[in-house]
């Protein structure tokens, strides 16, 4: 939450690790195993907030209100999925994700804004990086649908496909310059987002993330200038099949275009503009309701769609139209 929620000051290193041990000790006993503390650099001299990943739970509600009442904490907010607090005047929030992405989600919030920085070279390859590993993304043709299909949740086969050292990351870093030094190392990186695009995304990020906008001063006072030549986007999955055989992206992509085969098929034997060509002046709040209606007298819809002929389908929906029509008009009119 970047710590500024209840506008609290910046706590110093000393403190803050006195803190966060405390929270350690008092999580080691009442979520064994279930929590993780992301790491940051080594000389950070002051912390804004302390994140907390926690593995989510049915009684996710139940236990954080215990959480708060054991700590004392007086002051919660509730953001969207996250649970903030106040610990002894340190801004505390609560990331719950399940179980499985736990250690994904650490890797991930490590070190300020690494995790954004990996996903920033993954975009080349048409991959996602985040809380929950690394991810493909599926797009369809000429249309708004994406899919996220997973890759791999492990750190180490992500660093080792983008050239990073994960030992290095292993080890960890004594300064913020030195998670610089290891983000430009990957053969992949460009400097092109950071410096180029004014106006960017990225550019409003820098002024809400100190530590995007200390790495592009990073990259401006070094002249660091990497831009390697790279290929399409999409000329990268086979790469990507290769590198992570277990992922079985082929066969995920494959049922993708079959679910896209399918819904074009759909589409093209119902839809709005087919309703309202059969049945003459109908629209809006009345044409809603027959499409809904109509796909509800079926137990299988799309199936039954999909198995019959194109002139079968029109006769029920105008046959359907009329028992409406002659269901919801008004007696003796």
């Amino acid at each position: 939450m970047g710590g500024k929620l209840f506008n609290l000051p910046r706590m110093p290193r000393g403190e803050y690790l006195a803190i966060e041990a405390e929270v350690r000790r008092y999580l080691d006993v009442k979520l064994p195993g279930q929590h993780r503390i992301p790491r940051y650099y080594g000389d950070k001299p002051d912390f804004g907030d302390m994140d907390v990943i926690v593995a989510s739970r049915p009684d996710w509600g139940e236990v954080r209100a215990e959480i708060a009442r054991d700590l004392g904490v007086t002051q919660t907010r509730a953001v969207g999925h996250v649970f903030s607090t106040v610990y002894r005047g340190l801004q505390t929030d609560f990331f719950p994700v399940p179980e499985r992405y736990l250690e994904s989600a650490y890797s991930f919030m490590c070190f300020n804004d690494v995790g954004n920085f990996i996903g920033r070279i993954c975009r080349r390859f048409d991959l996602k990086y985040g809380e929950r590993g690394l991810a493909y993304v599926y797009r369809r043709e000429g249309g708004n649908y994406r899919a996220d299909l997973e890759v791999t949740r492990d750190f180490e086969r992500i660093c080792g496909f983008l050239g990073f050292d994960h030992g290095a990351w292993q080890a960890g870093f004594a300064s913020l310059p030195a998670v610089f030094d290891w983000v430009i190392a990957s053969p992949y990186f460009s400097v092109a987002p950071y410096l180029d695009d004014g106006e960017s995304p990225l550019r409003e990020r820098a002024g809400v993330r100190s530590t995007v906008a200390r790495f592009i001063e990073y990259l401006s006072a070094r002249g660091i200038d990497k831009r390697p030549t790279l290929g399409d986007r999409r000329s990268y999955l086979p790469m990507i099949l290769a590198a992570f055989p277990e992922a079985d992206l082929g066969g995920q992509i494959e049922r993708e275009r079959a679910a896209e085969a399918r819904r074009a098929q759909i589409d093209t034997k119902f839809s709005g503009k087919r309703v309202m060509r059969l049945v003459p002046g109908l629209e809006g709040k009345a044409l809603g309701e027959l499409i809904t209606r109509f796909k509800g007298s079926f137990d299988d819809f799309e199936g039954w769609l999909l198995a019959t002929p194109e002139e079968e389908i029109d006769r029920r929906i105008t046959e359907f139209a009329a028992l409406l029509d002659a269901e919801l008009r008004p007696p003796g009119s």
